[in-house]
């Protein structure tokens, strides 16, 4: 509880006022002194008997954030001598950057926060600032507990891998995913008692026998992403934000072209499979808290039955199987023996790095 700038001057004021009465000898001047330091002292007292605030009820706009966005924050007090405060605001840990904005009611404080820092976050507790009549002392106290909040990796917005043909100039590779329970057709060689109408007339053309539409399942196609957690292959704290932000921007862009994800570092120790929308968040919540480490043998041997894979860092070994693989290395030239079958290229913007990568990589 301290004296606002208001008291300060009422108290300078006072003292001045009892100083020239007793200096000239004039009580009125002393009297009137002590009336504006017992105005100070009752305001003091009042804004510390005040009742505070008993709870503080948060809403958060959502629970995870990713780092250079803003989530809204609205909390409501609940009880306490609201006629007193005359400010509120929730308290934040220094990766994140609060902002109030206009409330609705007294009792109501909303602000907004930008998450600047990857990594679990605090809001809370409530700064609440009561103030006393005539506004000559303030109280502050923190009212509530705090709320975690989880920064993530930004998600980067990334070309198809449908989009892209393949590097001898054939018709673009294509991952589609039919999904359980739809049919792809394939022709194979006509039986007795099939239907003429399912007849593959191209087919039968081409293989000079009569070929017929069979109706197969088709899985859903799988890729690999492979994350370097070598605290060497990361020079500067920004180079391995960077690779977080390229790792869940990936899985994000492979998701949505139909693929399921293993999520791996390069040891093999899986980080997370994802196949839907909460796994994918459960992966945002790993990479926020993930640090370059120390970590075992590269190896791809969870990799290799992947029809797709994706390194981010260093290739853990050339490619050895028919699969595509892309990396997006931490080397700015990644040309060495261990990238032979491997689409390489330099990871310093991810979205501009992945389309490189695509068309062929820096080779």
């Amino acid at each position: 509880m301290v004296p606002t700038g208001r008291g300060l001057a009422m108290l300078a004021l006072a003292a001045a006022l009892v100083a020239a009465g007793i200096g000239i000898d004039r009580i009125e001047l002393t009297y009137l002194g002590l009336v504006f330091a017992g105005v100070v002292a009752l305001g003091a007292i009042v804004v510390r008997l005040a009742a505070v605030p008993r709870a503080v009820s948060r809403t958060l706009s959502a629970e995870i954030v990713a780092v250079g966005e803003t989530l809204r924050i609205e909390a409501a007090i609940v009880g306490g001598a609201i006629e007193f405060i005359d400010h509120a605001v929730d308290g934040a840990s220094d990766g994140l950057d609060i902002r109030e904005i206009p409330a609705s009611t007294d009792a109501a404080y909303r602000s907004e926060v930008t998450a600047s820092r990857r990594g679990p976050q605090t809001v809370g507790p409530l700064r609440v600032e009561l103030l006393a009549p005539l506004r000559v002392a303030r109280r502050r106290v923190a009212v509530g507990g705090v709320d975690e909040v989880i920064a993530v990796p930004p998600v980067v917005a990334l070309a198809s891998v449908h989009a892209r043909g393949r590097e001898d100039g054939e018709e673009p590779t294509r991952h589609e995913r039919i999904g359980q329970g739809t049919d792809n057709l394939v022709p194979r060689p006509y039986l007795p008692g099939d239907s003429m109408r399912r007849v593959h007339w191209r087919a039968s053309a081409h293989h000079g026998d009569l070929m017929v539409r069979e109706e197969e399942r088709e899985t859903t196609p799988t890729a690999a992403v492979i994350l370097d957690l070598a605290d060497d292959a990361w020079p500067a704290d920004s180079d391995f934000e960077r690779a977080l932000s390229a790792c869940v921007s990936v899985v994000a862009r492979l998701r949505t072209d139909g693929f399921a994800v293993d999520v791996m570092a390069a040891d093999g120790s899986m980080l997370g499979s994802v196949d839907s929308s909460e796994a994918f968040d459960d992966l945002l919540v790993t990479c926020a808290r993930l640090d370059p480490r120390g970590q075992g043998e590269p190896t791809m041997k969870r990799a290799d039955g992947a029809g797709l894979v994706v390194a981010i860092g260093r290739a853990p070994r050339p490619a050895a199987t028919p699969a595509t693989h892309v990396l997006l290395a931490a080397d700015p030239t990644p040309l060495g023996a261990e990238t032979t079958g491997w689409r390489a290229t330099a990871l310093d913007d991810v979205a501009p790095s992945w389309a490189r990568a695509l068309d062929g990589g820096d080779r």
